[in-house]
């Protein structure tokens, strides 16, 4: 009952609310035109018309191309090439950049207007393939223009075409014909004199159109200096292009506008001028209920300087007066406040820039760059459509053991569809893995750094070896050479003193011959000697493996300092894992509800609490959106001590009364200490007492008989 009356009440309000309002938009399509129509009928004019009033983007050639040169994309840099090699671009490549611009994310904000497809050339695809390609686009055309227009009169507007050769501008021949000018000066001044009486002023009113008609003539006589007829419009030319037009084209293009809805099919006499049919298509378009594209508005003014400095509150009623569309009309503030949505979008909260504020939907939104204002201003849907403004959801919890930390850090991840990393169970295992990789690593490597150490030893110890023993064979050789340089002659002398004609004089060449005997014995033993070396080196230096002793002594200091070893920053070597973790887990996170921020979803648990590990994370960037310390500053942090005493009660219970049996113990063996010693004490106290009794009484006998 009470809700019949509220309604009663307020019967104008607004059932919707602002925010379904803005959502309902953010979900909806953008108008999409397709104009079709013979060659030079007027498509392109009306194109260009519609995309300046409904905002949407008018998706050709030309401009596309333009647009890539001027961005020195990569295809852009061909294009430009292409050109200046002279060459023609291929028509493939042309469809190939219009595709690319109709499933950009401009066209899906602010839609299309497309005049050039179906093309009359089927070198790429024939003309049903592009009406299909029209038909299947992920923006289907809303608004079929057709322009129809007499073969004779489109024949006679476009042959009566010239282009200006400094300009490049296209004169009408009602622009540039002296004869038409002068006919239609003439059916005008009758028409006047047809339709008003003479009046007193009428003469100033002639004259001064005398004076523009002069005007006029002489602004034509100069034009006709610089005018020339494009090949395209001669007349043999555009008869054989309406006729191709109507063999190719006209046919398939009639099938698809029978299919279309005829409320939105609107259909133009080419005849009227080009004004008459732009606003002939405006008032059809009113009737149709569609909306144009929201358009966004630069916040920016010269007349007073923003400073980053300021206050969120005095910023936003600074750029809420900005550009209004209406007096008494302000830009609100949206519920990203001063947070930057495509930053946001991707999983990182940077606060937006006064320089880079602009309005959207009433709203005023902050962008943290330029890239990211150039990104919002292509479509700024993605980044305002639900759940956004989410948080990433990136955590740091710290508190002492039982705070509760650990079941606040699922509790969260829970509620938003994050994953709780816990750094004793992800992090310090792969570190410990790390390190004990470092440690295989350094033995390995000092292993085969003794290996070569030893087998060097050993080749150096067989050189020299090697080297002895052939200069002692050298030496022994020399000796041998001396001995037998002697004997010859002594042997000489004794033949000769015996009879020097019995024996024949030995002859000198054979000395000769020994000798180069042993020279080039010599020789042949030294190359072998060094032949033979590298074989014996080599066959001792297979022997030296990790298990020989002087290597297993040489990495007995490297084993013993491997047991403490650690990284030279082992921080860094903790950032680096953890920064390997997140990494995964925004991999398996990036969907966990739609529309998730790119980077986020998770929460770090049981981190440790050290100066050195926090300024790595800071250096690499790995800095949480939010850091939760749990302590308990009340009654000297009771509560958690007793939450502490219950988790371990037993443990607690049992070193308790261990330490009350200790000190029972210690107690008793005091009090027994305390008793043994006093009766010790006692003991000898009755002791000195007896020796003192024995001595007076052998006192008082000796006095008996002295």
């Amino acid at each position: 009952m009470n809700s019949q009356e509220e309604t009663e009440e307020h019967s104008f309000a607004d059932i919707f609310s602002e925010d379904e309002a803005e959502y309902n938009f953010l979900l909806s399509k953008p108008v999409c035109f397709v104009i079709f129509g013979k060659p030079g009928v007027g498509k392109t004019t009306l194109a260009h018309q519609i995309a300046q009033t409904w905002k949407c983007i008018r998706v050709e050639a030309l401009p596309v191309l333009e647009e890539q040169i001027a961005r020195e994309t990569e295809s852009g840099v061909m294009l430009q090439s292409i050109l200046l090699s002279g060459q023609s671009i291929p028509e493939e490549l042309i469809i190939k950049l219009m595709l690319e611009k109709l499933n950009s994310l401009q066209v899906s904000h602010f839609g299309y207007v497309i005049t050039e497809l179906p093309t009359l050339s089927e070198d790429t695809m024939t003309t049903l393939q592009q009406i299909e390609l029209i038909k299947n686009l992920n923006l289907k055309p809303d608004i079929i223009i057709n322009i129809k227009c007499p073969d004779y009169d489109l024949y006679q507007r476009i042959s009566g075409q010239r282009q200006h050769g400094g300009t490049g501008y296209i004169y009408r021949r009602d622009q540039w014909d002296p004869e038409v000018i002068e006919n239609r000066r003439k059916r005008r001044k009758e028409a006047q004199k047809e339709g008003k009486v003479e009046e007193e002023g009428e003469e100033e009113e002639e004259q001064e159109e005398e004076e523009a008609f002069i005007a006029e003539m002489q602004m034509v006589a100069e034009i006709l200096q610089h005018i020339v007829q494009r090949p395209e419009d001669y007349l043999e030319n555009i008869e054989n292009i309406v006729k191709l037009y109507k063999e190719i084209i006209l046919h398939p293009l009639e099938e698809v506008m029978a299919e279309h809805n005829s409320q939105y099919l609107i259909e133009l006499d080419g005849n009227k001028p080009p004004e008459e049919l732009f606003m002939t298509v405006m008032d059809r378009l009113k009737y149709l209920n569609l909306k144009r594209a929201a358009v966004l508005t630069k916040l920016q003014s010269t007349e007073e300087e923003i400073t980053d400095i300021m206050e969120n509150d005095e910023l936003f009623r600074t750029l809420a007066s900005y550009k209004l569309i209406a007096p008494r009309y302000r830009w609100q503030r949206s519920r990203w406040g001063r947070t930057c949505p495509v930053t946001l979008k991707e999983g990182n909260i940077f606060p937006g820039l006064p320089d880079f504020s602009v309005s959207f939907l009433g709203k005023i939104y902050c962008l943290s760059s330029e890239e990211a204002l150039k990104t919002f201003l292509l479509n700024p849907r993605p980044y305002l459509l639900p759940p956004m403004p989410a948080p990433p959801f990136k955590v740091f919890i710290f508190g002492p053991q039982s705070s509760g930390k650990t079941t606040l850090c699922h509790l969260l991840a829970e509620n938003y569809k994050g994953k709780v990393i816990d750094y004793a169970t992800f992090v310090q295992p792969r570190f410990d893995k790390a390190l004990e990789t470092l440690v295989k690593d350094t033995i390995a490597e000092a292993t085969e750094t003794a290996i070569k150490a030893v087998r060097e030893r050993l080749f150096i110890k067989l050189q020299a070896k090697k080297q002895a023993q052939s200069t002692l064979r050298i030496l022994e050789r020399e000796f041998e050479k001396k001995e037998y340089d002697k004997f010859p002659l002594e042997e000489s002398q004794s033949s000769f003193d015996e009879g020097a004609f019995t024996h024949e004089p030995p002859k000198d060449g054979s000395l000769e011959d020994k000798e180069d005997k042993k020279s080039s014995e010599n020789v042949f033993d030294d190359q072998s000697s060094k032949t033979g070396k590298d074989d014996t080196l080599e066959d001792s230096i297979e022997d030296v493996t990790a298990e020989h002793p002087e290597v297993l002594s040489m990495i007995e200091e490297t084993v013993k300092m491997t047991k403490d070893m650690n990284f030279e920053q082992p921080y860094e070597k903790h950032a680096e894992i953890l920064e390997e973790i997140i990494k995964e887990v925004a991999e398996e996170n990036m969907n966990r509800f739609s529309g998730a921020p790119k980077f986020g979803g998770w929460i770090l648990d049981n981190c440790p609490v050290i100066k050195e590990l926090w300024i790595v994370l800071v250096e690499k960037g790995i800095i949480p959106d939010l850091v939760i310390c749990l302590s308990d500053t009340e009654k000297n942090g009771k509560y958690l001590l007793n939450r502490l005493y219950l988790e371990n009660k037993t443990e607690v219970d049992s070193k308790i009364l261990e330490r009350l049996l200790d000190d029972l113990q210690k107690k008793k063996k005091e009090e027994e200490a305390t008793r043994k010693a006093t009766e010790e004490a006692l003991r000898r106290e009755a002791d000195q007492r007896l020796l003192e009794e024995m001595s007076e009484k052998s006192k008082g006998k000796h006095r008996f008989t002295s």
